[in-house]
């Protein structure tokens, strides 16, 4: 049987005060009303095993999730493709091209087709959120240019660092 239990909480179900990254804290498993209920206490706020406990543990607050190093900011780079849909230069389309085929990849973008015109293919877009419809250009590039392209991208792309007021 398998059992949904709400992950460790931010507070200390003693004192309400905030549960620290690193800090020893107690967790406990009780029943309330039919139903099961986790409880976690800091080890300033613990007093020890409560009445009618079925578990309990300790654990180590967990640092807070960080993204990877390399994480894309995808709306960051939706919003830079959709700004050279608009307008873009000779390097902007080579740019576009990839970013289109970067968002494509990680479904920012849904490719509804492929069609040819005067000798060129293009590209028929959708933005997976419904930001519009898109006809894309292929573009020629060399192994050169599509790795500076990314290089470019993976910079432009970079999430910034957060850094406390």
């Amino acid at each position: 049987m398998d059992y949904c239990l709400k992950p460790l909480s931010k507070t200390c179900s003693q004192s309400g005060e905030p549960l620290q990254p690193g800090d020893l804290c107690y967790s406990v498993l009780v029943e309330k009303n039919g139903r099961f209920e986790r409880l976690d206490f800091s080890s300033a706020g613990w007093q020890g095993v409560p009445d009618g406990a079925l578990g309990v543990w300790r654990t180590e607050v967990p640092q807070p999730e960080s993204k990877p190093a390399g994480y894309l900011d995808l709306d960051k780079l939706f919003e830079l493709f959709a700004q050279y849909c608009e307008q873009a230069n000779d390097y902007q389309k080579k740019l576009r091209y990839v970013l289109a085929l970067l968002l494509v990849r990680k479904k920012q973008l849904i490719h509804e087709q492929t069609t040819e015109s005067e000798g060129r293919r293009i590209m028929h877009l959708q933005g997976a959120r419904g930001e519009g419809t898109y006809e894309i250009t292929e573009e020629e590039l060399s192994q050169i240019e599509v790795a500076r392209l990314e290089a470019e991208i993976n910079s432009l792309g970079q999430e910034p660092v957060r850094r406390a007021a």
